[in-house]
């Protein structure tokens, strides 16, 4: 049974630093065919190759600025 006196807060919208993370998923699938058509090799690496560990890289920063977005907002998740 219910409770009548509990109040139930309708679901909150995304902030614009939950939107940040979306950034790694273009980066990964948005931007994956073209990173399949480049033909340089840095470091003798296939383009593809470089492009990923990039994207953990990319990944991670993003990651870490919403941490830091998240803290200063108060929030303790």
């Amino acid at each position: 049974m219910t409770d009548p006196t509990q109040t139930h807060d309708a679901p909150a919208r995304p902030r614009l630093a939950d939107l940040l993370l979306l950034l790694p998923f273009v980066w990964q699938l948005g931007l994956a065919p073209w990173a399949n058509g480049v033909r340089l090799q840095p470091l003798g690496l296939p383009f593809g190759m470089v492009w990923q560990m990039a994207g953990i890289v990319f990944a991670s920063l993003v990651l870490g600025l919403r941490y830091r977005l998240d803290r200063k907002a108060g929030d303790k998740a």
